[in-house]
């Protein structure tokens, strides 16, 4: 017997979208010191506003249910690409990356992204979003 499975009652926010080029997402990612490795750019990047980030990151933290944290099982990074994967896949927005690097629990993984003029990170086993430099957290490398 199949299990019917209700529709998503949550309604998509409606964001506004911006388009930059890779040159400039790189010399902003250089100027902060992160590296990409192997030169990985697309050639068009498409982010949104601070509010529109924060919407899409609840959004999709209630319409997917994330795991729970299990070391080597579903640990940091595979939070990371799940959260890169689903913003990418429901809004588009691809100047969203997988960031590593120090928090005060050591080396992570964890989300970097683009709003307005300004870089922003996210932890997306919480779903928090915060200025870089904030709750300790740096960031050595990205991958968008």
């Amino acid at each position: 017997m199949c299990k019917l499975q209700s529709p998503i009652a949550t309604k998509k926010p409606d964001i506004t979208f911006y388009e930059i080029d890779s040159q400039k997402v790189k010399a902003e990612l250089d100027a902060l010191g992160i590296v990409v490795p192997l030169g990985l750019f697309d050639s068009t990047y498409y982010y949104t506003t601070l509010w529109g980030i924060k919407e899409a990151v609840k959004y999709v933290r209630k319409v997917y249910p994330f795991p729970q944290y299990e070391a080597e099982i579903t640990d940091c990074d595979d939070f990371a690409f799940l959260m890169k994967g689903l913003m990418s896949a429901e809004f588009g927005i691809n100047d969203f990356g997988i960031a590593l690097g120090m928090t005060p629990m050591g080396y992570h993984a964890f989300n970097l992204c683009r709003v307005e003029q300004n870089w922003m990170f996210i932890e997306p086993q919480t779903g928090e979003v915060f200025e870089l430099g904030e709750q300790g957290y740096s960031c050595d490398r990205a991958i968008l």
